[in-house]
C-alpha cells in the first residue's frame, strides 16, 4: 500500500521541508485571501506537519488521509499541540460523505495530492466534497503539479541517502495520458545489521488548468487566484506547480 512502510521514514527523507515551505506561503496567501474563522481541514494530511504548524498559530486542526500509517505519525506529532485536533482515515473522493457539512473555514490539499486522483470524476467528486464541508465564505487552498513538471522536470531516476535510509525513484511519463508513474524503493537499516527493502507505486496525472478551473467552479466555488507555485505571479508555460485559491460564496443563490 502507498505510504505504508514509507510513513516511518517520510519526514526524515526530506519531505517535511515541503510542508514547512507551504506553511510559510499559506500565511501569505491568507493575508491576501483572509478567512474569519479558525477551523482548518487538511486533506491528504500525511504526517501532519502542516497541521502542527497551523495548530501552533491557533487553528483548530483536522486532518484526513487514506493511510493509517501516515495518520499514526500525524497523531504522535499533534499529541502536544495546544488546540483541538481531529484525524480521520478515509478517501478524499468520499469527502462529502465522511465529514460534516459547513464545518471548516479553511480546507487545504497540498503537495500535489490532487494529482493522485487519476480520473476526472474522482477530482470532481473531491472538489464537490470540499465545497460541502466549507462554511459559507470559507477558503480552499490547493496545489497541483503541472504537465510541464511531470513531463520534463521530474527526473527519470533519482537517488538519495540519509542516515539509516536510502531511497531510489524511477519515473516514467506517458504523454498520451499525461500520467506519471514513479516506482519508489526504500531501504531502511544500517550497514551493520542490514537493510529492509520496501517498494511503493506513486501515480500522478497532470490536468489542464482550464479543466481544474471548470471543476472548481462546477463544485460551487469561486476562484480567487491561480498562482505560479509559492509566488503570486501568474502561471507560465514552464510553471512547475499551480496554487489554487477558491472561496465558497456567502450566498449560494446570489
Amino acid at each position: 500500500m502507498t505510504y505504508n512502510r514509507y510513513a516511518a521514514v517520510y519526514d526524515g527523507s526530506g519531505q517535511i521541508r515541503f510542508a514547512i515551505l507551504t506553511a510559510i506561503y499559506l500565511e501569505e496567501v491568507l493575508q491576501r485571501h483572509p478567512v474569519s474563522g479558525r477551523r482548518v481541514l487538511d486533506i491528504a494530511c500525511g504526517t501532519g506537519t502542516l497541521l502542527a504548524i497551523l495548530a501552533e498559530r491557533g487553528w483548530e486542526v483536522s486532518g484526513l488521509d487514506a493511510s493509517a500509517a501516515m495518520l499514526a505519525q500525524a497523531a504522535a506529532k499533534l499529541a502536544a499541540v495546544p488546540t483541538r485536533v481531529e484525524l480521520w482515515q478515509g478517501d478524499m473522493r468520499d469527502l462529502a460523505g465522511l465529514l460534516p457539512a459547513n464545518a471548516f473555514d479553511l480546507v487545504t490539499c497540498t503537495y500535489d495530492s490532487l494529482n493522485y486522483l487519476i480520473g476526472s470524476n474522482d477530482l470532481a467528486a473531491c472538489l464537490r466534497g470540499v465545497a460541502r464541508v466549507l462554511t459559507a465564505g470559507g477558503l480552499f487552498f490547493a496545489d497541483m503539479n503541472t504537465r510541464h513538471f511531470l513531463a520534463y522536470d521530474w527526473g527519470e531516476c533519482t537517488f538519495s541517502e540519509q542516515p539509516a535510509y536510502i531511497q531510489v525513484e524511477r519515473t516514467f511519463f506517458d504523454p498520451s495520458s499525461d500520467v506519471s508513474t514513479m516506482w519508489l524503493t526504500g531501504f531502511i537499516g544500517n550497514d551493520h545489521e542490514g537493510y529492509e527493502r520496501f517498494d511503493e507505486l506513486h501515480i500522478e496525472r497532470a490536468y489542464p488548468s482550464e479543466l481544474v478551473a471548470a471543476f472548481i467552479e462546477a463544485a460551487g466555488l469561486q476562484i480567487e487566484g491561480c498562482y505560479d507555485g509559492f509566488t503570486f505571479q501568474p502561471p507560465t508555460t514552464t510553471t512547475q506547480r499551480l496554487c489554487w485559491v477558491a472561496r465558497k460564496p456567502l450566498c449560494q443563490n446570489c
